[in-house]
């Protein structure tokens, strides 16, 4: 039987369900990944305020780890930021595909706002996002991205404080390991995802990855990816251009 519960429309209503669910699994996430990434940018020799300006002005996990490593190796300045920005390219998708159901035009968003929600986007919002619009009406979608984006910043940021200062407690391994609780929160999470497209690609991607990893390295993450929704949407794409063809010859008739 289909849910007919009315979607949450009021803001305030929304407000508390973005907050309910980032002190969830997925603040708990972020925030254990956090302080993960701390440990590790502590033993590539930043500070406190270089670990925390990391996570505030990179804001993804892949760049960050990057950042941290490639100083460790000493790499130059230059080398970094390809790597950091390569890393975060990731994101491009994301972002176009968020931008349509926030509706930024629909609620009046300036250029300046646009950019930083924008930053603000994390795999976890995008994939939380695609979870709340079973639950969430769609002209509330931006606040409720905004309320849960702002306070999942914010406890990713407390992670890394507090982490920096972990070190000096539990062994820096445990510290380490824990930074793949967000991996591990973001299967879960497509397993939830409605869409049972995104669900497929995630299945046939995560079968790809290991088959492909003894040839290709660390390069058959991406590959996978590409892959699995390659062979996902490709019956799809046959379908939908069959289904044009009989238009198109319906209309000659």
């Amino acid at each position: 039987m289909l849910d007919e519960r009315p979607l949450l429309s009021n803001p305030r209503a929304v407000r508390l369900r973005a907050v309910r669910d980032v002190f969830g699994i997925p603040g708990l996430g972020m925030f254990l990944s956090m302080a993960g990434f701390s440990a590790i940018a502590r033993e590539a020799g930043f500070g406190l305020f270089e670990a925390l300006a990391t996570t505030a002005l990179v804001w993804g996990m892949p760049g960050q780890v990057a950042m941290a490593s490639l100083y460790l190796a000493g790499a130059s300045v230059a080398v970094i930021f390809i790597a950091v920005a390569l890393a975060n390219m990731r994101m491009m998708l994301m972002v176009v595909s968020t931008v349509d159901l926030l509706g930024f035009r629909r609620n009046g968003v300036g250029l300046a706002k646009q950019l930083l929600s924008v930053h603000l986007l994390a795999i976890t919002t995008w994939l939380q996002l695609a979870v709340a619009r079973g639950a969430i009406a769609r002209e509330a979608m931006y606040i409720y991205f905004l309320s849960f984006s702002v306070l999942l910043y914010i406890v990713g940021l407390c992670g890394t404080i507090l982490g920096y200062f972990l070190v000096d407690l539990a062994s820096i391994w445990l510290l380490k390991v824990i930074i793949f609780t967000t991996p591990l929160y973001i299967l879960m999470m497509v397993t939830r995802v409605r869409d049972l497209l995104f669900r497929q690609a995630g299945l046939v991607g995560g079968i790809v990855a290991p088959l492909l990893y003894p040839f290709l390295g660390g390069w058959s993450i991406l590959l996978a990816g590409v892959v699995g929704g390659s062979l996902v949407m490709l019956p799809r794409f046959i379908s939908a251009r069959r289904l044009r063809s009989r238009l198109r010859e319906r209309g000659r008739g």
